[in-house]
């Protein structure tokens, strides 16, 4: 299977600094977003140790199954944050979500915590491979009426790299197809820009690249609250031998 795969971030039109970090990893088959949380530009750095070590723990520990090796990585990557929020007063509390992916022969992991997100787009429809650890989605579920009682409740993130020593991703593994598109985003894109946007610019563009940047734009039309990241690959069938 090929894999192809872009990312972009964008600061957004109404914060001063990106605490975003992404990473597209095609020789390990790891992708991810993290959107870090703290003053002090804190949140940059907890976003940044994150997408450091989770790569390197991966990479130490290549000889493991990869989904288990995602999971050793980001459990890593929460003790470190919570190490440097611990060194450093200015960053005390400091936290970062996270989503990943990491390919696995005809499978991909995936894994997170917090609210960013992993879709799928498959056969034209887009499906979310993930749910929020978040006070809304936990204690509202798919009621719409629930969501719209805890509105002001929409930041509380119930899970996340450094807000506590025993904080683990949640994990699943998943086939995949030829075609399949996966999209990791932070909120400032599932935020302001419904899923039903999001699907007609995947469908619609088939060049990463392209839809990317229009899923960005997108986001900042509808008044970019938040820095946003984006990072899409592509399964495609291998090309038969000449």
């Amino acid at each position: 299977m090929k894999l192809v795969a872009v990312g972009q971030t964008d600061v957004g039109r109404e914060r001063e600094h990106n605490e975003d970090a992404f990473l597209v990893d095609l020789e390990q088959g790891l992708f991810l977003v993290a959107d870090g949380m703290g003053g002090h530009q804190a949140g940059e750095v907890a976003s940044g140790i994150a997408r450091e070590t989770v790569a390197s723990v991966l990479r130490e520990n290549s000889a493991m199954p990869k989904l288990q090796a995602l999971d050793t990585a980001i459990r890593e990557a929460n003790a470190r944050v919570v190490q440097g929020g611990q060194q450093v007063r200015a960053r005390k509390g400091m936290g970062t979500t996270i989503v990943a992916i990491v390919h696995d022969a005809d499978a991909v992991g995936i894994a997170h915590a917090g609210d960013s997100r992993c879709y799928r787009l498959r056969g034209g429809l887009l499906g979310r491979m993930t749910r929020d650890h978040s006070l809304v989605e936990e204690l509202g579920g798919d009621d719409p009426a629930v969501h719209a009682a805890l509105a002001s409740y929409s930041n509380v993130i119930t899970r996340a790299l450094g807000t506590a020593v025993d904080t683990v991703p949640e994990i699943r593994r998943e086939p995949i197809e030829p075609g399949d598109v996966y999209l990791l985003c932070s909120d400032g894109l599932s935020g302001p820009v419904d899923d039903s946007s999001i699907a007609d610019i995947l469908k619609s563009e088939p060049n990463l690249e392209l839809a990317c940047e229009k899923l960005i734009a997108k986001a900042n039309d509808r008044g970019g609250p938040d820095n946003v990241s984006v990072v899409l690959v592509r399964f495609e069938a291998d090309s038969p031998a000449a």
